[in-house]
């Protein structure tokens, strides 16, 4: 049984009004083969055939500066930006309803789905309450949307079945010069009750949403990029290397953090994930029964010359795609792993027809590359990042909150009864 829908969105500015988030929905079970015709076994590193694929309709429209989180009942928080205000909308039975708003807002954040909670935290966290000149906020680089079972409070009111709690943030955070180097490069959610995040500088930390409390695990980075998702079927986090982001590989986190060792690997990695161009965002999600898609978005910029004096530059028209491929983890000759590559769709998010559903460059729910021109900075919380928002143009990030989370951050779905 896998998801039955993976949710993407794209941001839509007609020059002029409110900028529209627009939610898609795409079947992943396009992306694999029936089970009596599997692919025949390929070298790790032959790349599978790409087929393009239409742009998937719009399901639902969001207005204004709105960042999407998604728990691990597959439902999706919207928080706007600027005001902090936040809604509960269900893809499902497309109901919206209102929840608490956040504490702070964030910039450039990672999400984790724990039970029935929803952690979000800046990627690179701050120590609460900073006082940076002009950059001066209030801080709270850590916060959870946390579950409680309603309750009847003055009279006939019922408080809110949620609140958003604060919380404290990693405590490399005191360290110098942290507003540099302290960002977050690897995260997973391991087990019912922690959190685990590493940086390039300060090691590998393990967060106890029992407790509230940080414990370090060592001094070394996890060797994953992004996001680690966890397949119960097999007991493993499969990631894209930090080495080569073309690379999914296969690891044990259960022992991590009590042990404090780099993570054992299970499978050195499967090839064949690379794109034309350098992408600029790679997100894996999980679908259930050992399936796995892996997003990678990217951008192609044909220049053109608009005028022939030398007071006129070159221009370029960008097209940005995504390529979502079918993955499957299987145990085979003794137990061992086996990553199985099935089939690749690209999507295509820029076309020479004016319509407007063309005129974007979408995302699944990724960020926009950085050196996007002519761009304003706009902020997105699902998954993780800060993204540069093009005036024409833009994309979000990938639902990530799949551990139960995706949007993503990223990707998010709705499993079969």
């Amino acid at each position: 049984m896998i998801r039955r829908f993976l949710y993407m969105v794209d941001i839509f500015d007609k020059s002029h009004g409110p900028i529209s988030r627009r939610l898609r929905r795409i079947n992943p079970s396009h992306l694999f083969y029936p089970n009596d015709a599997l692919p025949v076994p390929q070298s790790s590193s032959s790349a599978t055939v790409v087929e393009d694929a239409p742009l998937p309709p719009i399901d639902m429209t969001f207005c204004g500066s709105t960042e999407f989180m998604r728990r691990s009942d597959d439902k999706i928080v919207s928080v706007d930006r600027t005001t902090r205000r936040a809604i509960l909308y269900d893809p499902a039975e497309h109901t919206v309803r209102v929840l608490p708003s956040m504490v702070e807002y964030k910039f450039w954040t990672k999400s984790f789905a724990v039970g029935d909670d929803l952690y979000v935290m800046e990627t690179i966290p701050l120590p609460d309450k900073v006082d940076l000149g002009r950059d001066a906020r209030p801080g709270r680089s850590f916060e959870a949307l946390i579950h409680r079972e309603p309750r009847p409070v003055d009279g006939d009111r019922i408080e809110d079945e949620c609140y958003w709690r604060p919380l404290p943030p990693p405590p490399y955070v005191h360290a110098a010069g942290i507003r540099t180097d302290g960002q977050i490069c690897g995260y997973a959610v391991v087990g019912e009750s922690h959190i685990l995040v590493s940086t390039h500088s300060y090691g590998a930390y393990s967060f106890d949403t029992a407790s509230a409390a940080w414990s370090k695990v060592g001094d070394w980075a996890l060797p994953f990029c992004g996001r680690a998702e966890f397949v119960p079927e097999h007991g493993l986090w499969l990631g894209l290397s930090v080495a080569d982001d073309g690379v999914l590989g296969a690891w044990d986190l259960s022992s991590t953090i009590h042990h404090q060792q780099p993570p054992p690997v299970a499978h050195h990695g499967c090839k064949g994930f690379a794109v034309p161009e350098v992408p600029y965002a790679s997100h894996v999600v999980h679908l259930g029964a050992g399936k796995l898609c892996v997003a990678k978005l990217f951008m192609v910029a044909h220049h053109r010359e608009t005028c022939s004096h030398s007071c006129c530059d070159f221009d370029s028209d960008k097209r940005y795609f995504a390529i979502l491929t079918g993955v499957e983890v299987v145990r085979c000759n003794g137990d061992k792993v086996d990553i199985i590559k099935h089939k690749s769709c690209r999507y295509s998010f820029v076309g020479s027809d004016p319509e407007p559903l063309l005129d974007t460059t979408a995302g699944v729910l990724l960020p926009l590359p950085p050196d996007s021109c002519n761009s304003i900075y706009g902020t997105y919380s699902v998954g993780v990042f800060q993204a540069r928002i093009s005036r024409k143009q833009g994309v979000d990030e990938v639902m990530d909150n799949s551990a139960g989370s995706t949007m993503r951050t990223g990707w998010s779905g709705e499993m079969d009864q």
